[in-house]
């Protein structure tokens, strides 16, 4: 559903209806309280040292599964959490076995052998079956109105850390109090996944949470042991028609719905001009990459699942933003090639857009493009006219964790027009929330801004916040 201006509405029992089943349950959890509130202890202790980069964690390929170097393809455990943008897709994208709290990014750390397994897929058949997706839609909610809710919680809505899958009841207790919006899944889960989602949701303050997952395909995949093996972009480019490749995704997303996950941080749709990306990317041409790109992410928004491209403004000619901050040519040379599926995207209007971690000479000013204004108020929000959902790559990629904590990457992207920040771990969770907590009492960042950030947060997880009634 395309992304609009979000209405201030009225008011909702929601909040209170979960207060009061709350304190009708507090004798009985009293000692899951505790565990829980340990497990907290533990992680915040440890703040960010558990998950690694989320969106773009990269593994090398797995051997016993042919699949194009998958990401997460291997039931071995890895140690780098990736996610999706650097840290966001380090943990899926590029960690094919990266499945423990070392992972690297969900994106996707380190860049597997350039060996491109051999496809099973073939280009047979182009009729595409209309079966509906088994998957439902969460079914909307609304919160009463966003301005009435307490600053840090909408704050906290915009947090967006990695997690294993033995964090999630730490997670669980962190939506409980309203201080995160989703959760990325970084390293190799397993099926029991589905009924510990479904209990993390049950617990959150604001409702369904945004679980997401980095299921690009290739090498950048980490379901791919409890549900399938997905060929790489370049291969779905290479051997599927366009409607093969919105099959296929689509067929995907049902699958991974079906344990809880409610956003894929697919597709790619950086070229493939010679630098990291490589086989994450369907080509170097961009109406190719365009045009695969959006049918892989209909057949994602098919199966009722919300799917992110990324990594804006193009990482196809930068290096590994897992190992180091890239820098990519100029503007004028992005708007003539690399920017144009995302200003397709744009024109589009409802998908999610991720940002990397990319410095841009003549536009972010040596910073990269998740922390500039610039990039992300300027380009893509006034110029390009975007009004949908923004999200970082994760912090916990080596662009920026070498140099910024999650705290001030997050009060410095917030406040640069990013609605949710993929933080390296939980264990930054609260600190992140009182730093831009902070900033927004000092006037550095407004505290519309934040409520705009909160609503399209919530639009994206189906729940409404109206101020009218």
């Amino acid at each position: 559903m395309p992304f609009r201006a979000f209405p201030r509405l009225a008011i909702f029992g929601f909040l209170g209806v979960f207060s009061l089943l709350a304190q009708a349950c507090a004798s009985s959890a009293t000692s899951e309280t505790a565990v829980v509130e340990a497990n907290v202890a533990a992680v915040e202790e440890s703040s960010t040292t558990t998950a690694t980069p989320s969106d773009e964690a990269i593994s090398s390929e797995p051997a016993p599964i042919v699949v194009e170097d998958a990401d997460t393809v291997s039931p071995t455990t890895s140690t780098s959490s990736d996610v999706d943008e650097s840290s966001e897709e380090s943990s899926a994208e590029e960690s094919s076995g990266a499945a423990s709290s070392g992972d690297v990014s969900a994106d996707g750390g380190v860049e597997p052998s350039n060996a491109e397994p051999a496809s099973t897929t073939t280009t047979t058949a182009t009729t595409t079956t209309t079966q509906t997706p088994t998957t439902t839609a969460v079914p909307s909610a609304s919160l009463g109105c966003a301005a009435d809710i307490d600053l840090e919680q909408r704050v906290g809505q915009l947090m967006f850390p990695l997690v294993t899958q033995s964090e999630l009841p730490v997670a669980a207790a962190l939506a409980e109090r309203g201080l995160i919006g989703g959760v990325v899944v970084l390293g190799n889960p397993t099926a029991s996944i589905q009924s510990e989602i479904a209990a993390m949701q049950e617990r959150s303050q604001f409702g369904p949470l945004i679980v997401a997952v980095d299921e690009e395909g290739g090498r950048v995949q980490r379901l791919a042991s409890i549900t399938s093996a997905l060929p790489s972009a370049r291969s779905v480019a290479q051997n599927q028609t366009l409607d093969q490749a919105r099959e296929l995704a689509r067929d995907h997303a049902v699958a991974i719905g079906e344990l809880g996950f409610t956003m894929n941080l697919a597709p790619v749709v950086d070229l493939d001009n010679g630098g990291f990306i490589q086989s994450r990317s369907f080509g170097s041409d961009n109406e190719l990459v365009t045009d695969y790109g959006f049918a892989t992410a209909d057949g994602i928004l098919d199966a009722g699942l919300t799917p992110v491209v990324k990594h804006f403004p193009g990482h196809g000619r930068g290096t590994d933003s897992h190992t180091g901050l890239p820098t990519l040519p100029g503007l004028d040379v992005l708007r003539a090639d690399d920017l144009v599926p995302f200003v397709r995207a744009v024109e589009r209007g409802d998908l999610p857009i991720m940002i990397g971690h990319l410095v841009v000479p003549g536009l972010t000013d040596g910073q990269p493009a998740t922390l500039s204004s610039a990039a992300i108020n300027g380009l893509l929000r006034n110029e390009l006219g975007f009004d949908g959902l923004v999200m970082t790559d994760a912090f916990n990629m080596d662009a920026i964790s070498d140099t910024t904590s999650d705290a001030e990457a997050a009060r410095l992207s917030i406040g640069a027009g990013v609605d949710l920040v993929m933080l390296g771990g939980l264990g930054a969770v609260e600190g992140t929330v009182a730093a831009v907590v902070a900033a927004v009492e000092a006037g550095e960042i407004t505290d519309d801004s934040i409520t705009e950030s909160f609503l399209r947060v919530l639009d994206t997880r189906g729940i409404s916040s109206d101020c009218t009634g």
